[in-house]
């Protein structure tokens, strides 16, 4: 019995499926002294709500104010700093959002795709930008300071400051600040 809660409370993952310590994000005091003890950092006034599935928490850094909203997932390897999930302070998250790390190896057909490995590449999402309901976010991507990702996007390459994407795979729309003359 013992093992199987030092497993859950030092596993680098927080999800439902971690059934003694999902119960702790529904509380105030315990979601701050968890998520603080399980993530690589997290800033002031952020909280991970519940169902929230994070993989490799000991790779994610979250600033200041920043809500992780039920249905988000964020996936990074575990002990990968480097390349790791980076969220810089006011960002927006809707509900579903999927941000990815890492994923798997695919190249030698001779072997299953699920024993070839993992690569991960760093992802940053910029300060004030704001990922729409089900948007994806996939491994190396930086989304730039106070752009805007459209709901059921995926994003494959890096979105500039400034800047609206949508679509699949998310192209610019928009970049913000041209044509507001027009919209007032």
């Amino acid at each position: 019995m013992f093992s199987t809660l030092r497993f859950f409370l030092f596993y680098p993952k927080i999800a439902p499926d971690m059934y003694l310590t999902h119960w702790l994000l529904y509380f105030k005091t315990s979601r701050v002294w968890f998520q603080k003890k399980k993530l690589y950092s997290i800033g002031n006034n952020s909280e991970i709500r519940p169902f929230v599935s994070l993989n490799g928490t000991n790779s994610i850094s979250i600033g200041d104010n920043v809500i992780v909203p039920p249905g988000t997932i964020l996936s990074a390897m575990p002990n990968d700093i480097k390349n790791g999930i980076f969220i810089e302070n006011d960002v927006l998250l809707g509900p579903n959002v999927s941000i990815y790390s890492a994923t798997h190896k695919y190249k030698d057909i001779t072997i299953p795709i699920k024993k070839q490995g993992y690569t991960a590449k760093k992802v940053l999402i910029k300060e004030g930008s704001w990922l729409g309901v089900n948007s994806v976010i996939m491994p190396g991507v930086t989304i730039g300071k106070n752009a805007v990702v459209a709901a059921g996007s995926i994003v494959t390459k890096d979105v500039p400051d400034n800047c609206i994407v949508a679509g699949v795979p998310a192209k610019i729309i928009k970049k913000l600040g041209e044509n507001d003359d027009k919209e007032k």
